[in-house]
């Protein structure tokens, strides 16, 4: 089976003393609604996952004024031949800056209050990661 090492991001900040986290809302191919997500890629072949975690949220919604905090959850799963090993960290985001969406990669983020984020989740996996920074 293939193995495939992948980041996640949970991007934090904080105004008024409420904690914000950013998700982006990414197409499903099966019946091409959309749905929120934790931002999330892969590792290439001689990449840190620090590097692979700014890269990817560069990539994704284009902020540069980041600071990887802490990997705060990891988990496993196989699809579809692939064995999937997803490393989760905290991600310290700056709500100031804009956003530049790709279009390819999401349909839209938005910075939404922690707990109303976990609600939003569909996978469990993403709400246990938004959990451990409660």
């Amino acid at each position: 089976m293939r193995i495939r090492r992948e980041i996640q991001a949970v991007i934090m900040d904080e105004k008024d003393n409420h904690k914000y986290v950013l998700l982006v809302k990414k197409l499903h191919l099966k019946n091409l609604s959309s749905r929120w997500r934790i931002l999330k890629g892969g590792v290439e072949n001689g990449e840190t996952n620090e590097h692979a975690i700014k890269r990817e949220i560069n990539e994704e919604v284009g902020l540069k004024n980041i600071k990887i905090l802490k990997k705060i959850y990891t988990y496993e799963f196989d699809f579809f031949g692939t064995h999937h090993i997803v490393s989760t960290y905290l991600v310290k985001g700056d709500m100031k800056e804009n956003l530049k969406i790709n279009t390819r990669e999401v349909v839209g983020a938005r910075w939404i209050p922690l707990d109303q984020a976990v609600n939003l989740l569909e996978l469990q996996e993403e709400k246990n990661a938004l959990k451990q920074v409660k």
